[in-house]
Formats: C-alpha cells, sequence, structure tokens
C-alpha cells in the first residue's frame, strides 16, 4: 500500500488532536477541509519499484474538547492497477475539572479499509482510551487499544498498549513512543522518535524508529521526512519520504517511497466568535509610521527577574486573556493597570514563543508589536523573542 494514507495517518492526526485539547486551553472550534494532489514512486520490500499518482481528500473537525479526522485516497499504478484507501478517526477529551490539574482523559476511536486491485481488502475498528499528563511546555501519556482488523473474511483481534511523552521548545516539536502491538497471532514492538519544526510557511518533520521483538510482523529499522511549505492561505507544496514498516492492520506491506505534490485548502468554516472586540479610537502608530490594528503588546524585563507582558486595547474593555505556549496555551487573564492598559508578569524561558491574545471573550488575535505566523489551524499566531535574563551584578 503506498504512502498516501501511511500507516502513521490516524496515530499522528489523533496526537496533533491530543496536543490542541489535551494542552491547549481553548481550540478554535472549526471545520477545515485540504486535498493532496500528488505523484509518488514506491518499492515494496521484495517487489520493483512502481509509480503511482494520488489523490487524497481529507476533512478536520474540531472544537474543544472533540475532534474527527477523516481521510481517504485514490492511488493508480503505471501498471493500472487501483488502491483505494480511507479511514475515520475521533477523540473526546474529558473536561478539565472532571481530573486533578494537569491530568486529562481521551476516548478515542478509528475505523477504515483499503482496497488494493480485485485481490486484496482489509478493515479494522478500534477503540483507545488515553490518560494525559500535561505540564507547560511538555506532557506524557499511557494507552490501551482493543479491536478488529481483517484481511478478506479472516477477523483478528488487535491489542496494543503504548506509552510515550512529548515536549514543545519554540518552534520545536519533539515526541517520543513505545507500543507492543497484538494482532491475531502476530505480535511485535515499536519504539519511535519524531521531530516537527513550523517556522513561517515552513513545516519540517522526521521520524526514525525500530520494530523489535517481532513475531510475524517484521523487523527493522525505518524513518521518514518530509517538508511542507505554505504559498498562501489555500495552496501549499510537499515532498517527503523514506521507509515504513509492515502494518497488519491496515494490510499495508513494508516499502521505501518518494513523493510529493501539491495541497489544497478546499474549506475552512470556523465557528463565530461571541463579540468581536471592542475597535481601537486611534491605534498606536509603529516603528515605520504606520498604524498597529488590535491590540498592541509590549515586552519588558520586570524588576524580579520575570517578563512583563503589557496590552494596549480600548478603554471601554472589560477583560483581556493571553494564551501561549509557556502557559500551556491556558488562557491567563490579564489585570487592569490603567486605563486601556493591562498587563501581567510571568517567568518565561528565553527563545522564541508564540502567543495569542483576546478582548472581552472576543477573537483570538495575533497582537500587533509581534511578527504573526501562521498555525496548524489556517489562523495566525504571534511570534515574539525572550532575550535571556540579564547577568547578575559582580561582587
Amino acid at each position: 500500500m503506498p504512502p498516501a494514507v501511511t500507516p502513521g495517518t490516524t496515530w499522528a492526526s489523533l496526537l496533533a488532536t491530543a496536543w490542541c485539547f489535551a494542552t491547549v486551553g481553548e481550540c478554535v472550534a472549526q471545520t477545515t477541509g485540504t486535498m493532496d494532489v500528488g505523484f509518488s514512486t514506491v518499492r515494496y520490500d521484495g517487489f520493483r519499484a512502481s509509480g503511482a499518482a494520488s489523490i487524497t481528500p481529507a476533512v478536520r473537525w474540531d472544537r474543544p474538547g472533540a475532534g474527527v479526522t477523516a481521510r481517504g485516497s485514490y492511488l493508480r499504478f503505471e501498471s493500472g492497477h487501483r488502491s483505494l484507501q480511507g479511514v475515520v478517526a475521533a477523540s473526546l477529551f474529558t473536561p478539565s475539572e472532571l481530573l486533578p490539574r494537569g491530568w486529562r482523559g481521551e476516548f478515542a476511536i478509528s475505523g477504515g479499509g483499503s482496497r488494493y486491485a480485485d485481490f486484496a481488502s482489509f478493515w479494522h475498528a478500534i477503540g483507545e482510551a488515553r490518560m494525559h499528563l500535561v505540564a507547560p511546555g511538555r506532557g506524557a501519556w499511557l494507552s490501551a487499544a482493543a479491536g478488529r482488523t481483517s484481511y478478506g473474511s479472516s477477523p483478528r483481534p488487535v491489542a496494543v498498549a503504548g506509552l510515550g511523552g512529548w515536549t514543545r521548545r519554540g518552534w520545536l516539536i519533539l515526541t517520543a513512543a513505545a507500543s507492543r502491538s497484538f494482532i491475531g497471532d502476530t505480535a511485535y514492538s515499536d519504539v519511535a522518535s519524531t521531530a516537527e519544526v513550523r517556522a513561517g510557511r515552513w513545516e519540517l518533520s522526521g521520524s526514525v524508529g525500530a520494530r523489535l521483538a517481532s513475531r510475524g510482523g517484521g523487523h527493522g529499522v525505518y524513518g521518514q521526512g518530509g517538508a511542507t511549505l505554505t504559498l498562501s492561505e489555500g495552496i501549499a507544496v510537499l515532498v517527503s519520504g523514506g521507509r515504513y514498516p509492515t502494518d497488519p492492520v491496515n494490510g499495508s506491506v513494508a516499502g521505501r517511497y518518494l513523493t510529493a505534490g501539491v495541497r489544497l485548502r478546499t474549506a475552512t468554516l470556523r465557528r463565530p466568535a461571541a463579540r468581536d472586540p471592542a475597535p481601537l479610537g486611534r491605534p498606536p502608530a509603529g516603528a515605520d509610521g504606520d498604524p498597529l490594528s488590535g491590540p498592541q503588546l509590549e515586552i519588558e524585563s520586570s524588576s524580579d527577574g520575570g517578563i512583563r507582558l503589557r496590552l494596549h486595547v480600548p478603554p471601554a474593555a472589560h477583560s483581556v486573556e493571553l494564551a501561549a505556549d509557556f502557559t500551556d496555551w491556558h488562557p491567563m487573564s490579564l489585570e487592569r493597570v490603567a486605563e486601556g492598559v493591562w498587563e501581567v508578569v510571568l517567568r518565561v524561558a528565553s527563545g522564541m514563543h508564540r502567543l495569542n491574545v483576546r478582548v472581552d471573550s472576543g477573537k483570538w488575535l495575533a497582537p500587533a508589536g509581534t511578527t504573526h505566523a501562521a498555525d496548524e489551524f489556517g489562523g495566525q499566531v504571534g511570534m515574539v523573542a525572550v532575550p535571556p535574563p540579564p547577568p547578575p551584578p559582580p561582587r
């Protein structure tokens, strides 16, 4: 099975949802649709290389505490054979007040099927429970999954146990995971790590893993890498390649691949905000004399070694909130210190950070005074550089 829908697609989609809802206090509720069109060259273990054209539509629906992803692919090989694949995955998170601070429960289901030419078809249905422990900028999880998978008319039970952790450092997200899988009389263990960088228009990702203690599931080292360049809000180009292992659940055979294509954003529907923030009477001017629209952010060092984040907003504002990677994306209320001026003092690690602000429970915005960058939901975040603390005075 070519990598238009790779064996890790479902897991990656659900992990993205986990980062959003287990670590982000409030995600924007929205529906996003994309269409990937590309060409791949694939070489399955034991077979000759083959080229294939692919079309991969996907729809993702997100809201606070839940997410659903549906993805399919159609591939046509040089031989004239065709492959159809599809998967649907959904996650539901427990309310934050149900468990102690930092803990979130998650229940996930996934199901799908694939068919190659007229002689090979698979389907699977899996349920999974995860427990997340989240701290600022990092987290860990334990998981257990069970279900059924079938090749033709021979269903087999599936049981998987896993654990993993992740950390976020500015633009970089690192993940490590290990799992033990049992599919009928097949059993194997996987250990893998991934790295993902999102900077401006670029998204770079790479992974490396190994299959160990395998009985009927293959073995060895595998890895993949990819890059995505966003050209506009609706178009991106992407390239990826590597080696992936056998996946008895989805019916894929281990192989190597290289693919290039174009991603088209077909739809982005956002939930309307309660109300927009009140307009500024006269926005402050930037360094180049151009007006700065929306709330304006200032950052300065505090006398106690922290960082003072100050927002200039309309004088009539009743509440101002900030959410950032250094607050684990939990909204934090600022304190009013003067008319139209709100601030908070925090201890923030030096380096690049991402943040958004909102006024009177309105839309989350990238504030003026920051560099605006695209986020993973098609919106914008503000990028700020926090300098290292000054050295202590000499004695």
